[in-house]
């Protein structure tokens, strides 16, 4: 059985397919809060989520950050230098939680990328549904309550790592600090603190202990 899981990117893929394209790299396991690299270095490696949760940042020097993507089990990160000539990394890179990855050098890449074209048009689907998503972060901060983009994410959690609790709950184990979500809604984190205890007595949300809440999806 291979490590690998037939989903994301790698849907639909045979297992003995997943434990060639694992062959191509290295598995990794990973702490949160690690970093995985530094905007502007040279890109040398590719990574696959196996488990976890990923986040690509931008930082100002007086340490403020703003997340630009999430990666959840069967994301690729990160997706310059497969369709063009890019040779630094765009942004940071590092765990949220504790990670599993599947790390692949950027020569090994190229050469899965021949060996699987389909992966090829999977880079074609990811960047349109990336951009879709940037547009719609964009007009969200412009146009919609910081509560309706909170929701936007709770809601994205919960469908890449969120499992079935009892009585129509969603437990979702992010460990997303509420400075993290503030970070991807470019909001301030007493703001994220303020919604999340406004949806906890609405009934929408209840804390779960550190790191982890459950939503009610029918409600939010």
């Amino acid at each position: 059985m291979s490590v690998l899981k037939a989903t994301g990117w790698f849907q639909n893929f045979t297992d003995e397919q997943l434990r060639e394209i694992a062959s191509f790299g290295r598995i990794k396991r990973i702490e949160d809060k690690k970093l995985l690299f530094v905007q502007g270095e040279p890109l040398t490696d590719y990574f696959f989520v196996v488990d976890g949760l990923v986040h690509a940042y931008h930082q100002n020097k007086e340490g403020k950050r703003w997340i630009a993507s999430l990666f959840a089990s069967g994301d690729l990160f990160p997706h310059v230098g497969l369709a063009d000539d890019e040779s630094h990394y765009p942004a940071n890179g590092g765990t949220i939680t504790p990670c599993l990855l599947l790390v692949i050098s950027r020569t090994n890449m190229q050469k899965l990328m021949l060996r699987y074209p389909v992966l090829e048009r999977r880079l074609t689907e990811f960047l349109a549904k990336k951009s879709r998503e940037l547009m719609n972060r964009y007009a969200d901060s412009v146009l919609e309550p910081a509560l309706n983009q909170l929701l936007s994410l709770l809601k994205r959690l919960a469908s890449t790592s969120g499992t079935p609790a009892s009585s129509g709950w969603t437990l979702i184990r992010h460990a997303m600090t509420e400075q993290d979500m503030a970070g991807y809604l470019g909001v301030t984190p007493e703001t994220v603190s303020r919604l999340l205890n406004r949806l906890y007595r609405e009934k929408r949300a209840k804390s779960a202990g550190r790191g982890k809440i459950y939503i009610d999806l029918e409600r939010c």
